[in-house]
């Protein structure tokens, strides 16, 4: 009896202090992205003061690009941490990573020898079709029969799909910084 009181009693506590509160995730509303992103572009400044003068401006760039997508996702998964909300974060964030990978993959090109850029190209297309690999491989590794299931997978997924986009932008915009910040390239073209 006395065990069943305890574990009663303990159920009813616990419900009240580890259960969740009625207020649940929020929906992101484009007004709420929106305010979002101006509360982010009133830290640029203080985020860009930090920042070394002697970086150049290529890095400086990128460095802004990328603190914009990295705290816009956590400040829209601080509003909608539900399972859904964090993929849907995260997704954003891979799409916004994906496009600085493709723009400095462009400038790259565009530096580039003749005869270098099919070397750029090439290697561009391999890691398309490892991506591609990979995240089947990450879907197939998120089953429920290899990893124990729950609807974490579906970040844990999502996070490492995400992992795989913000690498290679990092690389390719470390090698197009390390082209361009020589100077070799930036008073003549090399088309």
């Amino acid at each position: 009896m006395k065990r069943f009181l305890f574990l009663t009693l303990f159920t009813f506590i616990s419900s009240f202090t580890f259960g969740q509160t009625n207020e649940g995730p929020n929906e992101i509303t484009p007004l709420i992205l929106q305010k979002i992103k101006a509360d982010i572009e009133k830290e640029i400044p203080a985020f860009k003061q930090k920042m070394s003068k002697e970086m150049n401006t290529d890095k400086i760039e990128f460095s802004l690009d990328t603190f914009r997508i990295e705290r816009i996702c956590a400040k829209r998964m601080d509003i909608d941490y539900s399972t859904a909300g964090i993929n849907t974060s995260v997704d954003m964030l891979t799409a916004a990573y994906d496009q600085l990978m493709n723009k400095y993959y462009n400038k790259l090109l565009k530096l580039l020898k003749p005869e270098d850029k099919m070397v750029l190209v090439t290697a561009q297309k391999a890691w398309l079709v490892y991506r591609d690999a990979e995240a089947k491989l990450i879907g197939t590794m998120t089953k429920e029969e290899y990893s124990g299931g729950g609807t974490i997978q579906s970040n844990i997924a999502t996070g490492s799909y995400s992992s795989l986009v913000v690498k290679r932008a990092i690389d390719v915009f470390n090698y197009y910084d390390d082209v361009s910040k020589d100077g070799l390239h930036q008073s003549k073209k090399l088309h």
